[in-house]
């Protein structure tokens, strides 16, 4: 099947099954439909919104935002989440008040960026990524800033467009190897030590879309010149790791690690973008076009993506589909035809 054919297959597929509890898992999905799919994706998408705006909690968070214990892999035991998490939501929330500008959307995602500005931090003002914490994790680059971004241009607050560039800062500081360019996965403040320090593949996506969407967003911000430079460092480091099939292993330098479809998607966004906006060579589109063949090649009839590690990431996990990978696929594929066609 063709890139534009498996797009909205897996598009179809991930409206097909609405996840009604985990928040972060489903808002890439969210975006894609609202960013690329046609007028009954949006719909769907929007429902789904009002569904996590119906059980947002007192405290101002999306969704249920439930606390998850005795996780069978990965590097924790338990994970109680913050508004970091639930933000995640609020980015594909502000999407919709574009395209429907109800004021309760907006009221919405206010409650939510109110709860992540008043959640804990590092003496550096790194947002916490659970309340187990004080911990930074890669992830939460994206989870976070696009979101504060987007936040604070809509609601006319400097602060928080100020705020997502800071969070994208602190995050670099801590996890991003000076040496190798490449982003870790998770920081602890005290003790000091990477509890999960293996350079990830996903992490490394996590952190390159967030750069390309707070550049889409806010381009000409002071801290946007420290975004570039950290896109046009990793981006590079993470293309050495590419196989000739286009995939990226699970563990970007171990090759006995499985490949894996969601970071592959990931870094292909990332390029793509990065490309067209004259950040990285025309050249290296050709990588991103391996990356999203490789990963439509996997799709299924029914339009699942698979070959993606599951929650909560990093070595060890098993692999199966999920909303955010169904998401990346889709706006990968949009993200690379634009930019092709921007190259004729």
């Amino acid at each position: 099947m063709n890139i534009g054919a498996a797009q909205k297959k897996a598009l179809g597929f991930a409206l097909s099954h609405p996840n009604e509890r985990d928040c972060w898992i489903k808002a890439p999905a969210l975006t894609a439909a609202l960013e690329c799919g046609g007028d009954e994706d949006r719909a769907i998408a929007l429902e789904w919104l009002r569904r996590a705006m119906a059980t947002q909690r007192d405290d101002g968070n999306l969704s249920y935002a439930d606390t998850v214990h005795a996780l069978p892999a990965g590097h924790i035991r338990s994970f109680t989440p913050l508004a970091s998490l639930t933000a995640s939501l609020g980015y594909p929330l502000l999407l919709a008040y574009r395209q429907w500008p109800a004021e309760e959307l907006l009221r919405a995602a206010a409650r939510q960026a109110d709860a992540l500005r008043c959640a804990p931090r590092t003496r550096d003002g790194g947002i916490w990524a659970r309340a187990e914490g004080p911990e930074l994790w890669v992830d939460f680059t994206y989870l976070m800033a696009p979101f504060l971004a987007l936040y604070g241009q809509l609601a006319d607050d400097v602060s928080a467009v100020d705020d997502a560039f800071h969070q994208f800062a602190v995050h670099v500081d801590h996890l991003v190897d000076p040496r190798k360019h490449l982003a870790r996965h998770a920081w602890c403040e005290k003790p000091d030590h990477y509890p999960q320090s293996t350079f990830w593949t996903r992490g490394n996506g996590w952190l390159v879309c967030a750069a390309v969407d707070l550049l889409r967003l806010a381009p000409d911000h002071p801290g946007a010149d420290r975004v570039r430079r950290t896109l046009v460092q990793v981006l590079p480091a993470m293309a050495a790791y590419q196989e000739r099939s286009g995939y990226f292993c699970h563990v970007l330098d171990d090759p006995r690690s499985n490949l894996e479809a969601s970071g592959t998607a990931m870094f292909a966004y990332a390029m793509a973008h990065a490309v067209s906006m004259g950040l990285c060579p025309r050249a290296d589109l050709e990588r991103a076009r391996r990356a999203v063949e490789a990963v439509a090649g996997a799709v299924e009839p029914s339009g699942k993506v698979p070959g993606v590690a599951v929650p909560p990431g990093g070595p060890g996990v098993p692999f199966d589909w999920t909303l955010f990978g169904q998401g990346f696929f889709v706006l990968a594929v949009d993200a690379l035809l634009r930019a092709e066609g921007s190259a004729r």
